[in-house]
């Protein structure tokens, strides 16, 4: 079986000019005419998503039809929210047969491969501030409060924290930082022989002594997916 995997679309909702929605939303047409396989979405597939019981936010309707006709032509495809789409539920999973998984971490065997699958946001010694904020934003008080807050007034507030339109217009390409290769690292001692992460926004693959760590990059400059099939491993462009 095939793997697809990408991460760091971080949509927009329609309306609003962002250069990875037309080269996505062809790329999921045309797994939907391949053999069906599996898809994995490694976070931040929406810039912003947060979920109310009775509201879906507006806007993306094209993206989760395609995702639908995914699922509805006999691919599994599997969803670890980011850091930007954390909030997301019920409501997502129905409206495009996507399995959520909200686990920080998940373990796969894929194609013979023990894997670890992450967003990868807080993973490793770093990111210091945000591991102390994370578990108040996410906790079960701060959501309901947040729910009660008009979804338009909510979406405006989330633009303020977000970087992604900074992202759109800077060219260099990110890194991947220190910390995150020595958990990768750490990762092998426990028999792990493959790890995927998003978050950076940097595509790479490298290969340590004993252990793969593939970076999926984003489709906001880079337009890349990795493809893991029996005796490949390899990030492509999408063009």
């Amino acid at each position: 079986m095939n793997h697809y995997f990408i991460s760091d679309t971080h949509l927009y909702p329609i309306g609003k000019t962002h250069p990875g929605r037309q080269p996505l939303k062809n790329f999921l047409k045309e797994l939907s005419c391949l053999e069906p396989g599996k898809l994995w979405i490694l976070g931040d597939l929406f810039d912003y998503w947060f979920e109310y019981k009775t509201v879906i936010p507006s806007g993306f309707s094209d993206i989760l039809s395609l995702l639908k006709n995914l699922s509805e032509n006999k691919w599994q495809v599997f969803f670890l929210p980011g850091n930007h789409d954390w909030w997301c539920g019920h409501n997502l999973e129905a409206e495009t047969g996507m399995k959520i998984i909200y686990q920080r971490t998940y373990c796969e065997e894929i194609n013979g491969k023990k894997t670890i699958l992450a967003h990868g946001d807080g993973l490793g010694s770093g990111d210091k501030s945000y591991k102390l904020m994370r578990p108040f934003i996410r906790s079960a008080p701060v959501t309901f409060l947040f729910s009660m807050v008009h979804p338009t007034i909510a979406t405006a507030l989330a633009k303020l924290f977000s970087h992604t339109s900074k992202r759109v217009l800077r060219k260099q390409v990110d890194y991947i930082p220190d910390y995150l290769t020595e958990w990768v690292l750490n990762q092998a001692d426990k028999g792990i022989e493959l790890v995927v992460t998003g978050h950076t926004h940097c595509p790479s693959i490298t290969n340590h002594e004993n252990i793969i760590h593939v970076s999926l990059g984003d489709w906001i400059n880079h337009f890349t997916y990795l493809k893991v099939s029996e005796g490949e491993i390899k990030l492509y462009e999408y063009q």
